[in-house]
């Protein structure tokens, strides 16, 4: 940019910021940090809680509860021992207590609850708890048929109620010094939560206090923020003021820069048009395009796909430009009356606030025409003007896969000259050719414009028949060998020469994965013609059964 005096104006790097105007950047670290903090807040907040939560309400399944219970159950199931020994109470209600302990000791179905921690510490303890359960399961499986029975006296109670008294207080003993073992640690460890749940109360003080100081920083750089913005908004205002006059001699300069280039592309030997895309609205169109698409005057309106005369090639096009913004050197016929081959070239840009098509493209007829010659050339035979071995393979190939999606029937003549070599060692090549073009002629004549007809070399043939059964395509090959039998051609020195064919015929089937199995079987079969006395028309399933 320049100065209305004509000097350039001194550039200003990206990252530098005029003095007095608010940095966006310092803002936003403010704010990330105000938001770090506050989510750093509520974690703690919740760390807190939970904690809080987890002292005012302890789990009930903790090792001095379940310890306790089971010890003061323990201690009912021996007193009621004791009493159905001396007869004050019944096996029944000593079996009923037994589960009401074993339902103490696993209320989970997942055995006894010992934490690692008394484990550790008393790993005796820890093991008469685990060897209880098997214990107390033995006596309420003992005692189950015995509590049914009237009489308590029975001997067998008696040995089991002594049982229990015996062994339970052993575990009474043992028991008792695993409640003080274990209330001494809940203890210290309730003592080591408050002390935790100090900290953490300081921690959420500090992050409160942080958080109030980083809000306190956001809204002190706000009150600046505005200030500068303030300031700013007026020398946006004079700077507006120098710029509208900046603008004016710039756009009378590019005024004059867009009028050469229309002279340029006007006179170019390309095809130039500028066009919007959603309303057709033309900027620009040369006099060579105008010309080529046959108008007389530049037209008001004009869609790019329009120009293209081919629809498969609109859509590519269309697609292409849509999908990436630009297509290069894309070969297309444009023109609707008298379409021309062209190079062409778009992309999708901005003008005047819509978006444009900007099209350029050559003239390239004559490499098209040219091309095509050589295309020409590249497929088919030159002495017979027939297709040649690669091009029959070819277009056969897509022939043979369209009947075997639509199942249709196809068959192929394999078709061979008889005694080829004697006609050159007798008369020449050059009555050789005469021979081959003549044979190429009248097998053409006698097939349909859908048939496939090609030299695969030497004096060999080929013919693939769509849409054929075997009894038809038999039909054709004997009127092609019939008329060939029939047909006589002079020889340079004024001697007539007639020759036969022998033709061999096979029709799709479904082991025949593609056209070139389909070619041996007829070549089989066209092998047998002439081991059988040549000049005959022999099909391929007829050829093997005499194999």
């Amino acid at each position: 940019m320049q100065s209305p005096s004509g000097k350039p104006l001194p550039r200003r790097a990206a990252n530098d910021i005029p003095p007095g105007q608010p940095r966006p950047h310092a803002t936003y670290w403010l704010l990330a940090m105000v938001a770090a903090m506050a989510l750093a807040t509520a974690a703690t907040l919740w760390w807190t809680l939970r904690q809080t939560h987890v002292l005012a309400q302890p789990h009930q399944q903790n090792d001095l509860w379940y310890v306790s219970s089971v010890h003061n159950e323990l201690a009912r199931v021996s007193l009621l021992a004791r009493k159905v020994r001396a007869r004050e109470a019944s096996t029944q209600d000593l079996q009923e207590r037994l589960e009401v302990l074993l339902g103490t000791l696993d209320t989970s179905g997942r055995g006894p609850r010992v934490s690692t921690q008394l484990r550790e510490a008393l790993p005796e303890a820890a093991q008469d708890l685990d060897s209880l359960r098997p214990l107390v399961e033995r006596w309420s499986t003992q005692l189950a048929p015995l509590a049914t029975q009237n009489g308590n006296g029975n001997g067998k109670a008696a040995a089991i109620t002594a049982d229990i008294v015996r062994q339970s207080d052993t575990l009474l003993d043992r028991l008792r010094k695993v409640v003080a073992t274990v209330h001494l640690f809940s203890a210290q460890e309730a003592s080591q939560a408050r002390q935790q749940l100090s900290q953490r109360f300081l921690l959420l003080s500090a992050v409160l206090g942080g958080l109030l100081l980083g809000t306190a920083l956001l809204i002190a750089k706000l009150v600046r923020d505005t200030r500068l913005v303030r300031a700013a908004s007026q020398q946006l205002v004079q700077a507006n003021r120098q710029l509208e006059v900046r603008v004016a001699s710039r756009t009378r300069k590019i005024e004059e820069g867009r009028a050469l280039l229309s002279f340029i592309l006007d006179t170019s030997p390309s095809d130039v048009v500028l066009a919007e895309v959603e309303s057709g609205r033309v900027h620009f169109i040369n006099r060579r395009l105008t010309e080529r698409l046959g108008l007389k005057a530049a037209p008001e309106t004009l869609f790019l796909p329009e120009l293209l005369h081919d629809p498969e090639t609109r859509e590519r096009f269309t697609q292409a430009l849509d999908r990436y913004g630009q297509v290069d050197a894309m070969e297309a016929l444009i023109g609707e009356h008298d379409p021309c081959w062209s190079s062409l070239s778009a992309r999708l840009i901005e003008v005047e606030g819509q978006l444009a098509h900007l099209l350029w493209g050559f003239d390239i007829s004559a490499h098209k025409a040219l091309e095509g010659q050589l295309r020409e050339l590249a497929t088919r035979d030159a002495l017979s003007g027939l297709l040649n071995r690669r091009a029959f393979l070819e277009r056969s190939t897509a022939l043979f896969d369209h009947c075997r999606r639509h199942g249709q029937p196809c068959a192929v003549l394999m078709i061979d000259i008889d005694h080829f070599k004697r006609i050159n060692d007798r008369h020449g090549h050059q009555m050789g050719d005469v021979a081959i073009r003549t044979c190429a002629e009248a097998i053409g004549h006698a097939l349909r414009d859908a048939d496939l007809l090609g030299r695969l070399g030497g004096e060999e043939f080929a013919v693939l028949l769509p849409h054929a059964t075997a009894d038809s395509a038999m039909v054709v090959a004997e009127r092609i060998r019939s008329g060939m039998a029939q047909m006589n051609i002079v020889s340079p020195q004024g001697q007539p020469l007639s020759f036969t064919i022998s033709i061999g015929v096979a029709e799709m089937a479904a082991h025949h994965a593609g056209i070139e199995p389909l070619l041996v079987d007829a070549d089989q079969a066209l092998y047998r013609a002439k081991a059988t006395g040549r000049n005959k028309v022999l099909a391929y399933e007829v050829a093997i059964g005499q194999s």
